[in-house]
């Protein structure tokens, strides 16, 4: 499981690159993908990318001084497709005022249905 910044960087890393061909790329271009409130320096970046690769969601050829040459692997793929899916599909709560609603219909029914069982059996 990656943290927030992990996986913001894992996504920047999916936009930047061209399908499953190496992209070389900056530090610098890592950082002015996301998003400008968050607080990313490069040594953070080089980090990031250090684990990402340990855990076998990216493969890199080569760096050199804050620049990778770097693909995205399938199980990063698959994270970010999995994850995107669990983030997009957030569950609608219904309002109180219509539970509310559905409680005093139901009363109001139920009252008519004994007023008119009562009416035909009497």
């Amino acid at each position: 499981m990656l943290d927030k910044k992990t996986y913001a960087v894992l996504k920047a890393l999916n936009k930047l690159s061209e399908g499953n061909a190496y992209k070389v790329i900056t530090a610098d271009e890592i950082i002015n993908s996301l998003n400008a409130k968050s607080q990313y320096d490069v040594e953070g970046i080089k980090q990031i990318i250090s684990f990402l690769e340990k855990q076998e969601y990216i493969t890199i050829k080569f760096s050199e001084d804050n620049t990778y040459c770097y693909s995205l692997t399938p199980k990063a793929r698959i994270s970010l497709e999995q994850d995107g899916g669990k983030q997009k599909s957030k569950k609608t709560a219904m309002p109180i005022l219509s539970y509310i609603f559905v409680m005093i219909a139901s009363f109001v029914g139920t009252m008519l249905a004994l007023l008119i069982f009562f009416y035909l059996a009497f």
